[in-house]
């Protein structure tokens, strides 16, 4: 997945203030749809979320938005000038077929956006606002339909309990499709709005007002392309990072190299530490950066638990070759992920007021030293509470091993258990989280924190050793996540946004079904 972050400046402002900035892009990898046969060309289409904050002084009942290939960007706006024009120009640029050179391969906006209510930090639901087929003309019989080439799934919006001039926009599933193969995506985008109130029937010739807009803005998805490698074979840890461009004009770009907590879940988390920010790189098309590995910062090089963090690079221009962030995947690194300890199982259940009964089985062992039995207390940090030895002779074995602790555990809350292995050549991993309740906590779904004020939510399963199947549904209906044939206790979803939430847990054997809810605070 691609993410990409980008501020927007105000480039106009008679009648009214425009700001938009904070636009974040999660982009899925391209996939090439069509065959080649007439009518139905190769394209890449791509599906993406994006989100953003708007700041201006009066609201917009109309605001639009713009894309078009570089190569294509036509002259819509005055984009020098210090007022805007009283509609978005060449209307013939605007919502043809993806078929036709030189048109735009975005376009969607909101009307009506200035007649809702807004409570300040909650979120609305907006989709009914979005104007897959805007009232503005096109070329194509210049009959005021405006033809958008993407719809979206949804919709939401915020307005921050700070400054009500903030509007925070969250739009889901948009989809765009672009002639030929898959490969870079570099656009430049229009962004206008209005409060006009000139009535349209979707059939006549009026033009909607442009008060403000910015313009102009470029911005790239995926180039340059990143390559980032984590090695693990040798003390200290290195990595090797390689980046690629189709531009044949040199980009100055730096990139910045951060760690992540494999607990935290997800490629990356807004606590993840800046371990290394590199000089500026120039290169191009001719010239692909690959530069010899380098060593990991300590203490991601040397010292665990740091060595099993994963690593991810994200890359931002220096000139003015893109506007937005690039960011790489995850790598946690082939050898760092592999143990030598093959853990069969794991379980973790309250026995009574006073004892936690901890249990795993192994199915091999290589030069296996023990195991660190480690514990959390609600939202407090994780402890080593015991050490437990190897069962194998010298800490090898070929035939499934049994290991057995009791932790004096009277707490309130719920606890969260881990095992940390560790290698006769201190080599370490982590097994899954084992979660467990309280004393006097009923024997049903918990779901904590609730609310949220993160975006993370942990849930909890009853004690049974049964097979779920678990969706995430937010306040439309809509169906997020799935997980099915779920036997672990409890799970941990991440970078939620704002909004309710509901859960639904259904026991595969028995067609039981259990709903809860929880609720997410603006972060």
């Amino acid at each position: 997945m691609t993410i990409c972050v980008f501020a927007i400046v105000n480039k106009t402002t008679a009648q009214c203030s425009l700001a938009i900035s904070n636009l974040k892009i999660s982009a899925a990898p391209g996939v090439s749809v069509g065959d080649g046969t007439v009518g139905n060309p190769v394209r890449c289409q791509t599906t993406f979320d994006a989100e953003f904050d708007i700041t201006t002084n009066s609201g917009f009942k109309y605001l639009f938005f713009h894309s078009w290939l570089l190569s294509d960007y036509p002259s819509i706006f005055n984009c020098g000038g210090n007022s805007p024009s009283q509609d978005p120009g060449n209307v013939t640029q605007l919502g043809t077929t993806i078929y036709e050179a030189g048109k735009s391969i975005l376009d969607f906006g909101f009307i009506g956006l200035k007649d809702i209510v807004l409570p300040a930090g909650s979120e609305v639901n907006v989709t009914g606002n979005i104007a897959t087929t805007p009232n503005y003309p096109n070329n194509d019989n210049n009959s005021g339909k405006f033809v958008a080439l993407n719809t979206a799934s949804a919709a939401y919006v915020t307005r921050s309990s700070t400054n009500s001039n903030i509007l925070h926009f969250r739009v889901v599933g948009l989809v765009v499709e672009i002639l030929g193969a898959c490969g870079p995506i570099t656009v430049k985008t229009d962004i206008w709005g209005s409060n006009g109130n000139v009535a349209h029937d979707g059939m006549s010739n009026s033009k909607i007002g442009a008060q403000c807009y910015v313009c102009g803005l470029g911005q790239s998805l995926n180039d340059p392309t990143i390559s980032l490698i984590k090695f693990c074979g040798s003390s200290p840890f290195r990595y090797d990072i390689g980046m690629a461009t189709s531009n044949a004009t040199s980009i100055h770009v730096v990139y910045r190299l951060y760690a992540h907590d494999p607990l935290l879940g997800g490629d990356s988390d807004p606590s993840d530490p800046l371990i290394y920010t590199s000089d500026t790189i120039i290169f191009n098309s001719l010239n692909a950066y690959d530069p010899a590995p380098a060593n990991l910062p300590s203490p991601y090089c040397c010292f665990a638990p740091w060595t099993t963090w994963g690593i991810y690079a994200v890359v931002t221009a220096r000139q003015t070759e893109f506007t937005n962030n690039i960011s790489s995947h995850t790598d946690y690194g082939t050898s760092c992920a592999t143990l030598p300890v093959n853990l069969k199982s794991f379980t973790a259940v309250r026995k009574n007021a006073s004892n936690v009964n901890l249990k795993w089985e192994t199915a091999q062992e290589q030069d296996n030293k023990g195991f660190y039995v480690e514990r959390k207390l609600s939202n407090g940090a994780w402890q080593s509470i015991s050490f437990v030895e190897s069962g194998a002779l010298n800490g090898n074995s070929n035939s499934p091993l049994t290991y057995d602790f009791t932790d004096m555990n009277n707490a309130k809350g719920v606890t969260q258990y881990r095992l940390r292995q560790l290698d006769i050549n201190g080599k370490q991993g982590y097994s899954l989280i084992r979660s467990v309740r309280g004393e006097g906590q009923k024997n049903n779904t918990i779901i904590y924190p609730n609310p949220s004020g993160d975006g993370k939510v942990n849930i909890v399963f009853d004690d049974a050793g049964s097979v779920r199947d678990v969706s995430l549904i937010d306040v439309s209906g809509k169906t997020l996540k799935q997980w099915k044939g779920v036997t672990n206790n409890n799970i941990r979803i991440d970078n939620l946004n704002a909004g309710f939430y509901t859960v639904r847990i259904v026991n595969v054997e028995t067609g039981e079904q259990v709903v809860e809810k929880f609720i997410v605070n603006k972060r």
